[in-house]
């Protein structure tokens, strides 16, 4: 038994030590559109307002392998929030960026490398405000889409709620990964990738057999 354990103790120790030397790249995946609102009751009219979802390519390989993460939502797509290790901002042009405080997320197609990755919507999952917004979704007309006690939809931000009353007619996405633009960036080499997610795989496994199938808590997305 002790010798057991020494052993999970041991493969542990070789993850962990061979983490050292994965490169963990943050990806930053932002949406923007024009909109006039308030965010913590500061009026913006007409303003750039981009929000950004971040994540690192080790997180990303977790996500792969490991099922109690749930952030795959179909073959091809990625809901990617909270709890998988996202963080968050709503930058409000003339009024400042502000950290995502609601349950946020960020949707994207991914079929295995960086540059397979495109953008679908993102924002505060709770409150129903995500980019790019339904223009009906906002004002008087939130009722023929939500229960009025969920109207306005908002998302809740360290300035306080973001609340929209309308939106212009497009959206722009951008993915930059280490802060350059995806088009320009070095891909991530798939040995790399393979490497990170084998190891993130051992660990897992590792974890429930310490911990035993009835301490496993599987997390759900909606």
């Amino acid at each position: 038994m002790r010798s057991s354990f020494r052993s999970v103790l041991l493969v542990v120790g070789l993850v962990l030590s061979a983490s050292c030397f994965v490169h963990a790249d943050t990806i930053t995946i932002s949406f923007s559109e024009y909109a006039t609102g308030t965010v913590g009751g500061q009026s913006f009219t007409n303003q750039l307002l981009t929000y950004s979802g971040s994540f690192t390519t080790v997180q990303l390989a977790a996500c792969q392998v490991d099922p109690s993460f749930n952030c795959v939502e179909a073959p091809g797509e990625i809901f990617f929030e909270l709890m998988n290790g996202l963080t968050t901002t709503f930058t409000v042009g003339g009024l400042g960026t502000f950290t995502g405080t609601g349950r946020d997320d960020v949707d994207f197609d991914y079929s295995g490398s960086l540059t397979s990755i495109a953008p679908r919507f993102g924002g505060d999952f709770d409150h129903f405000l995500v980019i790019p917004t339904t223009p009906s979704f906002l004002g008087s007309t939130c009722v023929m889409n939500f229960p009025p006690f969920y109207c306005p939809i908002y998302a809740a931000t360290s300035g306080g709620d973001l609340i929209l009353t309308s939106v212009g007619d497009t959206y722009s996405t951008e993915v930059l990964v280490d802060g350059v633009p995806l088009a320009s960036s070095t891909p991530e080499p798939s040995s790399l990738t393979l490497f990170a997610s084998g190891a993130l795989g051992i660990f897992e496994l590792v974890r429930r057999r310490l911990q035993g199938p009835d301490d496993d808590q599987h997390w759900g997305t909606g």
